[in-house]
């Protein structure tokens, strides 16, 4: 009977193999269960003793809820956003009637792609605290990167009426607009960014692709449409 002798050297690599496969599979099934993210194993054990030594202080480290908004607001500041978004959710437990965790956490799920999750807590932000500027403006980018563009107008033309001066504002209600197919609004909603800062690259970038495409609304769409894709994809 002839038998298959494996040199050492290929079990080695084979075990690297299997070894390397085991470890995606967890930090998929870990990336999974954290909406917010993962931070590099690196930077998670300095956050790790960054949460440690923020925790004994007194203003960080009661178990009441205003103390856990604190403790996420600093961690958020210095850029642990895993461990800002578990302190916010922290804080919604202890008081689910208050407003800002839940702004605090639907910023951060804004930042991490995870849409879904931030529309619903920037919608809670907004029942519970009432139209601000700044939570209608990240609702509104939220529903752009969940594609519901008419809750996307709807949000960012609330924000612009209670922030007239928003130039960036006004550029994502144009591109949302321009989505649907509303053009003559679109670019009411541009050139007003463009007279608040003329500066803007992107609503000058936005514009032209309009006017270019003004005489054909499905090849405007399209463009617009791209824009989106490129702004929201989901790394």
């Amino acid at each position: 009977m002839t038998t298959c002798r494996i040199e050492p050297t290929a079990l080695v690599v084979i075990w690297l193999v299997i070894i390397s496969m085991l470890m995606a599979e967890g930090t998929v099934a870990q990336s999974e269960g954290n909406p917010a993210g993962t931070a590099e194993p690196a930077l998670e054990a300095e956050f790790k003793q960054l949460r440690e030594r923020l925790t004994v202080l007194p203003e960080f480290g009661g178990d009441d809820a205003a103390s856990k908004f604190r403790l996420a607001e600093e961690l958020s500041r210095r850029g642990d956003m895993f461990g800002a978004a578990e302190a916010y959710r922290s804080a919604i437990e202890l008081n689910p009637e208050w407003a800002d965790p839940y702004r605090g956490l639907g910023q951060v799920l804004l930042d991490h792609h995870d849409y879904a999750q931030a529309v619903e807590a920037l919608e809670a932000a907004i029942r519970l605290g009432g139209d601000d500027h700044q939570t209608l403006y990240w609702l509104g980018r939220a529903l752009m990167g969940k594609n519901d563009l008419p809750a996307a107008e709807s949000a960012l033309r609330r924000a612009v009426q209670l922030r007239a001066d928003d130039a960036e504002g006004w550029a994502d209600l144009g591109l949302v607009r321009m989505a649907q197919g509303k053009l003559t609004e679109a670019e009411q909603a541009l050139e007003q960014s463009i007279r608040i800062k003329p500066d803007l690259a992107e609503a000058h970038r936005l514009r032209e692709l309009l006017v270019d495409r003004r005489q054909d609304r499905a090849a405007a769409k399209k463009a617009a449409e791209s824009v989106l894709r490129e702004l929201f994809a989901r790394e």
